[in-house]
């Protein structure tokens, strides 16, 4: 008897803020699944590769070449805010620069996305 095969899909979403420095991103990343938005906490030091591998680790196949949404909702910069407010409250003073940057929430508004598709195969 074959079984079908069943994935989960979700997108990566990596925010990149200030036009004029496009290279450097906020330490959050966002994962779109079917139930909606979860916002994710990232080291400082957070690589793309680094942040891959992790998702790798969880099973997850993620799409190299990623959608560039210039547009963002505003909505998305409120979770992203949140995500970081609410790293800064469950760390103790002295490590949350490892835990959201340099001393806290770093500044500016996200102005673009580097959104990936991603999916694993379904648990059963």
């Amino acid at each position: 008897m074959s079984r079908t095969r069943t994935y989960e899909y979700a997108r990566l979403w990596v925010p990149l803020y200030d036009a004029a420095a496009q290279a450097v991103t906020r330490p959050v990343y966002l994962i779109e699944a079917a139930d909606g938005f979860e916002g994710v906490a990232a080291e400082k030091n957070t690589t793309l590769m680094g942040l891959f591998s992790e998702l790798g680790g969880e099973g997850w196949r993620i799409e190299p070449t990623a959608m560039r949404v210039d547009t963002p909702d505003p909505a998305i910069q409120l979770l992203i805010d949140a995500t970081l407010d609410e790293a800064d409250h469950a760390t103790a003073p002295e490590q949350l620069a490892s835990a959201v940057g340099s001393g806290g929430d770093p500044a500016g508004t996200v102005a673009q996305f580097d959104v990936y598709n991603m999916r694993r195969r379904g648990r059963a």
